[in-house]
């Protein structure tokens, strides 16, 4: 059973300039495949790479995760 934020959820992150992460839940190699639906996900809500923090460049999540 999944647990995926809701695609209507993502789309009202984008709006409040929430930045999200996309996360396979791997608990073994196999899971990391999983991404895809995490990807599916940000595409159904229109998130670009600037709304995904793993997909910014390193420097860019450094200073993020040093502000948090």
């Amino acid at each position: 059973m999944r647990l995926d934020l809701d695609w209507r959820l993502v789309k009202y992150a984008k709006e409040k300039h929430v930045p999200l992460f996309i996360n396979p839940d791997a608990h073994n190699v196999g899971g990391l495949k999983d991404v895809q639906y995490g990807v599916g996900i940000a595409r159904k809500g229109w998130l670009e790479a600037k709304d995904v923090v793993n997909a910014w460049p390193t420097q860019q999540v450094t200073a993020y995760l040093k502000k948090k």
